[in-house]
């Protein structure tokens, strides 16, 4: 099998020909994350800040973190589909800042009318209360953004996160992950305007996308490796089981790059619960999946700190555990079909399917 025959077999994950705006935006970003992301850098940020600080620079210079900000802030008031293949982007190069939460935070607010203050990196996180206190337990980029959109009891609430209490942790990935806690939350919560959108159909849509990315890069990096490596005299991409193992691989990650579709499909503000709850479970089935085979064909290299493959498949986990598992997203899927006492189920499929 080579490259060219698993980019044939996966579904185009990029914007639809005829959105060229969308296109154009992806291919801009690409470049620029392949520049300024390499695995050198990846490696990097696990331990030293200021490369965030300076990757958050260079995405301003681009424009990119006000891509679904309003136009009277600044923005470009893209909506969700726009922004599919940018967040994709984000999980093919592994962007170690939270560029897609910052995306989903202004779309968020402009669904509830909420505005967010101009100059100021946002990230989003799911809150809960702890006694008299608001807790954020695993905030994406909280050690550069200055606040935090959270959702409690279907109400978003903007709050600035120098005030909290802060516990730093990392996923799978060694991606921060700060845990966060604000005193006072009546007080805090008379800020809280109605939800327009469930944040966590939100979460759960950006890390299908960014699955997908990162799906297509670890599927590549295996088909790259079968053909290199040599053993009884021939490239083991030359022996069939390993041939059936990449093409599931590459079924998987076409899959998930239609999940990403499927769950990013509104150009506008609209995030459909039975469409995005869908790709959730297929996403996180893909991650797990594709990195089985990446790692069974790689062998025990593919787990070695030296090697990059370790750095996507060490991602794609974690983001497969954020937002929601593949198990909670098909319990709720399946509560709702059985709420409807298991009639029209095919119906219900249709109308998940975008026209």
């Amino acid at each position: 099998m080579t490259t060219s025959q698993t980019s044939s077999a996966a579904a185009p994950s990029g914007p639809s020909a005829d959105d060229e705006s969308a296109r154009l935006l992806t291919d801009s970003a690409s470049r620029l994350f392949a520049q300024e992301s390499p695995p050198a850098r990846l490696r990097q940020a696990e331990t030293d800040p200021a490369v965030a600080a300076d990757l958050w620079r260079r995405l301003d210079e681009q424009g990119l973190p006000l891509a679904c900000a309003p136009e009277a802030a600044g923005g470009s008031a893209l909506g969700w589909s726009a922004v599919r293949g940018l967040i994709e982007a984000c999980g093919e190069y592994g962007l170690p800042v939270a560029l897609p939460e910052m995306l989903a935070a202004h779309l968020l607010a402009r669904a509830a009318g909420l505005g967010l203050p101009a100059g100021r990196r946002v990230t989003l996180a799911l809150a809960r209360r702890d006694g008299d206190q608001l807790v954020a337990d695993a905030v994406a980029g909280a050690t550069e953004a200055h606040d935090v959109l959270v959702e409690l009891d279907g109400r978003l609430l903007l709050l600035e996160i120098a005030p909290a209490a802060a516990t730093q942790r990392r996923n799978t990935a060694g991606e921060p992950r700060t845990g966060l806690r604000w005193a006072g939350a009546e007080r805090l919560l008379q800020d809280s305007v109605a939800s327009a959108q469930e944040l966590l159909l939100a979460g759960a849509a950006i890390r299908c996308a960014q699955i997908a990315g990162a799906a297509r890069r670890v599927v590549d990096m295996s088909v790259g490796y079968a053909n290199d490596r040599v053993q009884f005299g021939r490239p083991i991409g030359k022996f069939q089981a390993v041939q059936q193992q990449l093409a599931v691989a590459a079924e998987w990650s076409a899959m998930a790059a239609m999940a990403a579709r499927l769950a990013l499909a509104d150009p506008g503000l609209a995030l459909p619960h039975g469409r995005v709850a869908a790709a959730r479970e297929v996403a996180c089935s893909a991650a797990e999946q594709v990195c089985g085979v990446a790692h069974a064909v790689h062998g025990a290299i593919g787990v070695t700190a030296e090697y990059d493959l370790q750095l996507f498949t060490r991602r794609l986990k974690g983001w497969a555990a954020e937002f929601g598992s593949s198990r909670y997203w098909a319990s709720r899927l399946g509560r709702e079909v059985l709420a409807n006492g298991g009639r029209q189920v095919w119906d219900q499929v249709v109308a998940l399917t975008p026209a």
